[in-house]
């Protein structure tokens, strides 16, 4: 894994150009506000990512009654994005996530599942054709067409990493294995330091690698 400096990353997530998609500013604010940090790296990535699996928890309660084939599913028009319903953020990622079966995880609904991600993909798509006749199988080639890029693989794994560190708590007793987590985000020797002896002055530690790195930034 190729480790981008912190710099980097900051363009990276905050302009987020893949190919030939922008993506605008995905976590500007979140990655701003922590860059002036000593730890600022590892904050970075983490917030960056935190934001992102946040919207996790907003579960949209699905309207169809039954699943739907991947094939099916291609086959028909995206109707919700001339009836008005495209500005609404449920509907968005409502919609997106009807592609579960043709692949998408997670982490790719919940990307793709907003509304500035696929108002950047539409620009491209209404090129070759109407917007009344966009087919999700449309959308699929666009999202696919993304996925297959180095810069989106690198911000999953990342995002992924991050999420796992966040919902994993800090114990010395399992320090070994959990600092592998920071040494593959790319956090420096001095998070890691600190965060090692937090854990061995308080071995009983309850918090989250998340709340504790934001416990000791203050």
């Amino acid at each position: 894994m190729v480790y981008l400096k912190t710099t980097e990353f900051f363009q990276f997530t905050s302009t987020a150009v893949f190919g030939r998609y922008s993506f605008g500013t995905l976590f500007a604010g979140q990655v701003l506000l922590y860059l002036k940090l000593s730890m600022k790296y590892l904050f970075t990535i983490l917030l960056a990512s935190f934001s992102v699996v946040a919207v996790a928890q907003n579960k949209v309660s699905m309207s169809i009654d039954k699943p739907q084939s991947c094939g099916d599913v291609q086959n028909e028009t995206m109707t919700f994005l001339v009836d008005g319903s495209l500005q609404s953020a449920a509907v968005v990622k409502r919609e997106v996530s009807r592609l579960s079966s043709c692949g998408l995880d997670e982490y790719d609904i919940r990307f793709f599942g907003r509304i500035e991600s696929l108002s950047t993909l539409l620009k491209k798509l209404t090129k070759d054709k109407l917007i009344d006749n966009l087919t999700y199988g449309d959308l699929l080639t666009g999202i696919n067409d993304m996925k297959q890029t180095a810069n989106y693989k690198e911000l999953k794994q990342i995002a992924l990493l991050s999420q796992k560190l966040a919902e994993t708590k800090g114990d010395i007793r399992t320090w070994e294995t959990d600092v592998r987590l920071f040494q593959e985000l790319g956090a420096s020797q001095q998070v890691i330091d600190k965060v090692y002896k937090y854990l061995r002055e308080y071995p009983e530690n309850e918090l989250s690698y998340q709340e504790l790195l934001m416990k000791i930034r203050k």
